[in-house]
């Protein structure tokens, strides 16, 4: 099916590395989130593409998950992303002693990283039983990125999101496959 529809074939990246998609709205989408962030993503069946991987065509869009059509055509469900957050963590500086310089703080270990951010609602709260009672926002992001749960952490990471801090409550690595399903609340630091 793939080599039928090279009319519709546009270029694109995968990691950074060429290659071609054919992209299509879902068009089962009911809720705005559906209907703006969720997209169908065919491929050939010689692409690299998996789970988790990230696409770009001048948007960008994260590789929710995968299947083979009978053709073995690489269908993916794909959701654009719509934000650029900085991970922050507790931590301090030291000199070559290992003696403490300055006090511990937040600082960026990860920036500009590219994610798919959702706000909670009622709504989303009804459909996702798994959300914690404090989050306001969920993140969905690639797992190349540093973010620490907070059971393994003395104090949890922060999320810079649209120029405020949020506290990441929980991560959770099997929701989607090679993606990171984040949960963040208001940062109380």
């Amino acid at each position: 099916m793939f080599k039928q529809f090279a009319h519709r074939h546009s270029p694109c990246t995968v990691n950074g590395e060429p290659d071609v998609v054919i992209l299509s709205r879902d068009t089962r989408a009911t809720t705005i989130v559906g209907k703006e962030y969720m997209y169908n993503g065919v491929f050939a069946p010689t692409s690299s593409i998996k789970p988790g991987d990230l696409i770009e065509n001048g948007d960008t869009f994260l590789v929710q998950t995968l299947r083979l059509t009978t053709e073995k055509d690489r269908y993916c469900s794909l959701i654009k992303t719509n934000a650029a957050i900085t991970v922050n963590r507790y931590s301090g500086e030291y000199d070559e002693n290992d003696n403490q310089i300055g006090d511990e703080e937040y600082r960026p270990i990860a920036e500009n990283v590219i994610a798919f951010a959702q706000y909670v609602t009622a709504l989303l709260r009804q459909d996702d039983p798994g959300l914690l009672p404090s989050t306001t926002y969920t993140l969905q992001l690639q797992t190349t990125v540093d973010i620490k749960d907070p059971q393994d952490a003395i104090h949890p990471d922060q999320v810079i999101l649209h120029g405020k801090a949020y506290q990441v409550d929980a991560v959770d690595v099997v929701k989607y496959p090679n993606l990171l399903h984040v949960q963040l609340s208001d940062s109380v630091r």
